[in-house]
């Protein structure tokens, strides 16, 4: 039953790395430092968007939420890391996969017996 939730744990895991990253980008003055607040809050509003959704009770939805996790992750390290350089890949990869998770909760033509 535990993989059941994972989906789930996924995106707790996501949404806490984001709310992490929004405190810690709170006082940014860099200018991508900036820019990658917007995004964060931007993903952050989606995932909470997302985070009734049936789809996220299903098995099909641990790949996506895994990748959120893991680029959210990601951008979090950049950010501590102070690595401006890489953070418009790191965010570009984190909207991807945050794009690909809303397309598969929404569940557009699934039907369900």
């Amino acid at each position: 039953m535990a993989a059941v939730t994972k989906g789930l744990e996924n995106l707790q895991q996501a949404i806490s790395t984001c709310e992490e990253l929004d405190a810690s980008l709170a006082d940014a003055t860099d200018a991508e430092a900036v820019k990658a607040k917007g995004v964060v809050q931007e993903t952050l509003t989606a995932f909470h968007d997302v985070s009734d959704k049936f789809f996220l009770k299903t098995m099909m939805s641990v790949p996506p939420t895994k990748a959120c996790r893991v680029e959210a992750a990601a951008v979090a390290s950049v950010v501590s890391e102070q690595k401006w350089d890489n953070l418009q890949d790191a965010l570009e990869k984190l909207q991807k996969a945050t794009k690909t998770l809303v397309t598969k909760a929404k569940m557009d033509g699934t039907t369900i017996t």
